[in-house]
């Protein structure tokens, strides 16, 4: 058997997940048809890829190589198809700028008015969902400014030639739900009680978020039984819908448009941190003071999105991004 990148989508679920089990209600297949498909992977690599105990499953040494080696590969994967123009570190004078990365309606209003600006006329959005790729794709040019969110444990490795500028340190991650959730009767809710529900988030091997949230979930002792894996924010909005799944969100989250009960975590375990990366020697560097201080300021006018960011900018967020 040819080890395919389907394959290597189950052994980063199985390793995300913590065990077979979890990851098989994951992929949506039962627990004997994934054990059958991981010895298939293991014959074909020449080794164990994991030691399962009644814990759960952890990577041996081979299947953490292996490991690594598959995020490589499904971070590849998404620059196959790059323009041809675009494999060069300056890009050609006049080139509409390119912007990566997800950070949610920051990055929209960003393009906006960069479109507006004599500079950035035709300024591009090309999403990506992992925050890492949208970095390495700055590197080699197929983006000019990659404005992302990473986690605590799990930020981005910046190469040799880039520029990162933190623009937000620390924001709490938040909960959505059915206003009808039997939580949402609770303005802050506790991570101990939304892991009794089924969760709602992106499919394994996207970014390191759900290895982040793993790791949070560890420390307080508790596993998110993740039911649904979707990456369209309308298909996630319909599955949350009438129904018990909880789903994270930004602190900007406008939850009141979807018609979703926005609720907050206690202590706020879960974080992220907003920043930019640029190219030293690129257009966006000589403007790079100007998107910034943009930015932060888009995050100024959001400040009436909600209670809870409300209440975030004005006691420590807004006090913590820097000036320009």
């Amino acid at each position: 058997m040819e080890v395919e990148v389907r394959h290597l989508r189950v052994i980063v679920a199985i390793a995300e997940a913590g065990s077979v089990n979890r990851a098989a209600r994951q992929l949506g297949v039962s627990q004997p048809t994934l054990v059958g498909q991981l010895r298939r992977i293991e014959r074909a690599l020449g080794g164990a890829l994991f030691l399962r105990a009644e814990s759960g499953s952890s990577p041996t040494p081979f299947g953490h190589h292996v490991l690594n080696d598959a995020y490589v590969v499904m971070r590849g994967l998404q620059s196959i198809q790059r323009e041809a123009q675009a494999r060069r570190a300056d890009g050609f004078p006049g080139t509409a700028a390119r912007i990566g990365g997800r950070c949610g309606f920051a990055q929209v209003e960003l393009v906006r008015w960069m479109t507006r600006t004599g500079w950035g006329h035709g300024a591009r959005l090309q999403v990506r969902y992992d925050p890492q790729a949208a970095v390495d794709e700055v590197a080699d040019g197929t983006l000019d400014l990659a404005v992302i969110h990473d986690w605590p444990g799990f930020g981005v490795r910046v190469p040799d030639g880039l520029r990162e500028v933190i623009l937000v340190p620390d924001e709490p991650v938040l909960v959505i739900m059915d206003p009808e959730h039997p939580l949402a009767d609770h303005d802050i809710v506790r991570v101990e009680s939304v892991a009794e529900h089924p969760w709602l988030d992106e499919p394994a091997g996207v970014s390191h978020w759900l290895a982040y949230l793993h790791h949070v979930g560890h420390q307080r002792g508790v596993t998110f039984e993740q039911r649904h894996e979707v990456l369209s924010d309308v298909a996630a909005f319909a599955l949350l819908s009438g129904s018990r799944s909880i789903a994270p969100a930004s602190a900007t989250f406008l939850a009141r448009e979807e018609k979703l009960a926005l609720r907050g975590l206690a202590g706020n375990p879960l974080r992220q941190r907003l920043l930019a990366v640029y190219r030293r020697r690129s257009s966006i560097a000589a403007h790079i003071e100007e998107i910034c201080a943009h930015i932060i300021e888009i995050y100024h006018r959001r400040r009436e999105c909600n209670d809870y960011f409300n209440q975030w900018w004005l006691e420590e967020g807004s006090s913590t991004v820097p000036t320009f």
